[in-house]
Order: structure tokens, then C-alpha cells, then sequence
């Protein structure tokens, strides 16, 4: 089971590191449904669950894979999680 870390991302340094207003543990059910893409601790989080469920033995490459998926050719109005998941599922 892969846990990558902030330090192996690919665009780790234009990431924000600080969580916006409203964001945390006690944020509604709508917040924790959606991926901000600014957020480099969303995107950790969100590679390493997506990774872990869906590609075998996942390495580095991968991490960077869905990186560059999520900044270079997910549209900008994909903000839910779960339509993010269909659009790296289907353009793996």
C-alpha cells in the first residue's frame, strides 16, 4: 500500500500547504466531497486513497501520472470528487 509523501509530488513547491477558511475535520458533508486542486494536502490525500484503490503496486510514476492529469487535462468544472474519479478512470 503505497503513502506518499508531500516531498515526492511532482508540483509539490505550487502547492498551497495551508488549509483554506472552512476547511477541517468539522466541515460538511458538500467540503469533504470536493477536491480543491490548490490544496497540496487535498491532493496527497486524495492520490494516495485514489492510488491505493485503484492501481496495483502503485509507485512514484503514478503519483506523478495523476498529477498531471489533474492539472493538465481535468476540466476546470470537475470539482466533486467522485466525477474526478470517473475522469481518472476513464483517462488512465
Amino acid at each position: 500500500m503505497a503513502e506518499f509523501k508531500r516531498s515526492e509530488m511532482l508540483f509539490e513547491n505550487d502547492y498551497s500547504w495551508k488549509r483554506d477558511q472552512g476547511d477541517g475535520p468539522e466541515t460538511d458533508y458538500r467540503d469533504r466531497d470536493k477536491l480543491d486542486r490548490d490544496e497540496g494536502y487535498e491532493v496527497l490525500d486524495f492520490a494516495n486513497s485514489y492510488l491505493n484503490k485503484n492501481v496495483l503496486f502503485a509507485n512514484k510514476t503514478d503519483l506523478h501520472k495523476l498529477e498531471k492529469l489533474l492539472r493538465n487535462s481535468l476540466p476546470s468544472s470537475f470539482v466533486m470528487k467522485s466525477e474526478i474519479i470517473d475522469f481518472l478512470k476513464k483517462n488512465w
